[in-house]
């Protein structure tokens, strides 16, 4: 079996993911080092860089596979390949995960310029879209901030409550002005939040507002299951750099409290007490 790094079209959801059906996928939101370009061919390419990162998905895929995979990506041992392959180190907010395969810029996608930002494909392709989803499991499920930044009518259309599995919710992004709330990977639990549906505009505004320029906290697109019984991809924001958790501020905790109390169930929400309980002493 063979480990491969995916950051383009065979991630979920995506045009090639089929290539990887029957495979195992491992652990989404991984990253490795690199910078990721726009082909204009509808798909992306990955050129090392030592500092910049790149977002995908882990799989663990057979020989067969990986030989389609191979013809996919233009990868013949050619000095004219489309796509080169190589080991990498995969990452998570952890730490290292493991080695992997993956898929980098050949000579003849070399010249390749737009910059991909955040490094994340999935995030490029959805925000392109026109309307979309936006997951809020924190102080954006109240609306207060909306209506003081007059941008509440971006977030009029509220389509219910959305359950992240295999995600836990904790104040782990510390700040000057106390916790702030997060999304860590944890097998087994979830993270209930409200589903928005918004505009392009809407999103200058998330990103100023949840520190995406500065780096405190990443754009991700993330799978959700609904009240109605379906799945949906949805925008969300996690945080960069993961601390131990940290006390919020009364102000913070009421507005993710009286956010929650609108949507979500009844055990999810004591569940936030208890732990704000906890935090704030």
């Amino acid at each position: 079996m063979n480990k491969v790094f995916v950051y383009g079209t065979l991630r979920i959801n995506e045009n090639n993911h089929n290539y990887l059906q029957g495979s195992t996928r491992l652990q989404n939101q991984v990253w490795i080092y690199g910078k990721l370009f726009d082909t204009k061919f509808g798909y992306p390419v990955m050129k090392e860089h030592n500092n910049e990162k790149v977002y995908g998905e882990l799989y663990e895929v057979n020989e067969e596979q990986l030989v389609a995979i191979n013809q996919l990506e233009g990868y013949e041992g050619q000095p004219d390949n489309l796509f080169e392959r190589k080991m990498v180190t995969v990452y998570d907010e952890t730490g290292k995960v493991t080695e992997a395969l993956t898929y980098i810029t050949g000579r003849s996608l070399a010249d390749s310029t737009d910059v991909i930002p955040f490094g994340d494909w999935k995030v490029y392709q959805y925000v392109r879209k026109g309307p979309m989803y936006y997951f809020a499991y924190g102080s954006c499920m109240d609306d207060r901030r909306f209506k003081l930044a007059k941008v509440d009518r971006y977030f009029s259309n509220v389509i219910g409550c959305g359950i992240l599995q295999d995600y836990g919710f904790r104040f782990s992004r510390s700040s000057k002005d106390g916790g702030k709330a997060d999304l860590i990977r944890s097998p087994g639990e979830l993270v209930e939040g409200a589903i928005y549906q918004v505009p392009m505009e809407a999103v200058d505004y998330l990103y100023e507002r949840e520190g995406v320029y500065i780096e405190a906290y990443r754009p991700a697109i993330v799978t959700l299951e609904t009240s109605g019984g379906r799945n949906v991809e949805a925008l969300t924001f996690i945080g960069i750099d993961k601390s131990e958790e940290t006390k919020p501020t009364q102000l913070y905790a009421d507005e993710i409290l009286t956010g929650a109390g609108k949507l979500l169930s009844s055990s999810y929400i004591e569940g936030l007490r208890q732990r704000i309980g906890l935090l704030l002493g």
